[in-house]
């Protein structure tokens, strides 16, 4: 296996063609790490980079997300992803942003949280601030909108999290993210795992 913090941006960028685009190589890793399985060893990187180079070095497919969410105790977040031709186009300007992505550099108030694609947060402690911090100005009133590059992984996992902090029993919150959100959200076992130990 590949250890998290051994995959370059190269590869992560491969992962993340071959994740959006239901890429057969893909399949079978996908339901392995939401299963409780081992990541990405490194024969499949290999051949999801070699697809990945063959195709021209594609970006991921585009799932553009600008999703509403009311939680379980009536707050409302805004999951988001940055793959869009303008990524900070929007019909209401949120009043505060929590990004999860460097490229992330809106003209509106924000911050981020250090966390790479296809990993964890580099600090649980600073992240669980951030998610406190993004209720509390929800909960009085502003658009608050959480996002990464994809909007799956790093967002779904953080608002999976959220749901956790507005009453979703933790063991629940993965699959209501899933039902409530988007079907692949929270993409590794060890974010699935994050979420299961947050409460």
């Amino acid at each position: 296996m590949v250890p998290d913090d051994e995959l370059t941006a190269e590869d992560r960028a491969a992962l993340g063609w071959a994740v959006s685009s239901d890429n057969e190589l893909t399949t079978g890793l996908v339901e392995r790490v939401r299963g409780g399985g081992p990541g990405v060893t490194h024969g499949e990187l290999a051949a999801i980079s070699a697809q990945w180079q063959a195709a021209g070095r594609p970006p991921p497919e585009r799932h553009v997300h600008r999703t509403r969410l009311t939680f379980e105790d009536g707050t409302t977040v805004i999951g988001v992803s940055f793959v869009a031709d303008d990524p900070y186009a929007r019909d209401e300007v949120p009043s505060f942003g929590l990004y999860t992505d460097e490229r992330w550099s809106p003209p509106w108030p924000h911050a981020h949280v250090d966390w790479p694609d296809f990993g964890l947060p580099s600090s649980e402690e600073s992240f669980r601030a951030a998610l406190e911090d993004v209720l509390e100005r929800a909960r009085g009133g502003e658009v608050v909108e959480i996002g990464c590059l994809g909007g799956h992984g790093r967002t779904g996992t953080a608002l999976a999290c959220l749901a956790v902090l507005t009453g979703t029993p933790a063991s629940e919150a993965v699959a209501w993210i899933r039902a409530n959100y988007w079907p692949k959200a929270v993409e590794m076992h060890a974010q699935e795992a994050l979420v299961a130990a947050f409460g």
